[in-house]
């Protein structure tokens, strides 16, 4: 019986782990810091204040001033995913759906092979 309920319980645990992951997530330790390092230090140094502070708008729930500075960043350097998603996650959070899909959408088409830029669970706002 023991034997029963320890074989219950650790289906238990793993469970909201096998239903939280996607089939295409993307494993984290294939993600490697120094490029996005470099990555980043190649960008307008204009763009990447506007990216800091869009995230920290964030943070604060700000989305309207978010908003400002992730649009500002998607025109200083239209071809980074980052601003892109920066722009999703504001849109979202103003409740508009239709811009947050278009942001989302063109993150998405920047950087391609990344999986973990995708809808959170619970779908599209």
């Amino acid at each position: 019986m023991n034997r029963r309920l320890g074989i219950l319980f650790a289906a238990a645990l793993l469970l909201p782990l096998a239903v939280g992951c996607r089939p295409d997530d993307q494993r984290t330790d294939s993600v490697d810091p120094a490029s996005g390092v470099e990555d980043r230090a190649s960008w307008d140094p204009e763009m990447v204040r506007h990216l800091d502070a869009g995230n920290e708008a964030i943070r604060a729930d700000s989305f309207d001033v978010a908003r400002e500075h992730f649009l500002a960043a998607t025109e200083l350097e239209p071809d980074v995913a980052a601003a892109w998603f920066g722009l999703y996650m504001a849109e979202r959070g103003r409740g508009d759906a239709e811009a947050a899909t278009a942001a989302l959408e063109r993150a998405q088409a920047i950087a391609s092979g990344a999986s973990l830029i995708h809808e959170p669970p619970g779908g599209r706002p």
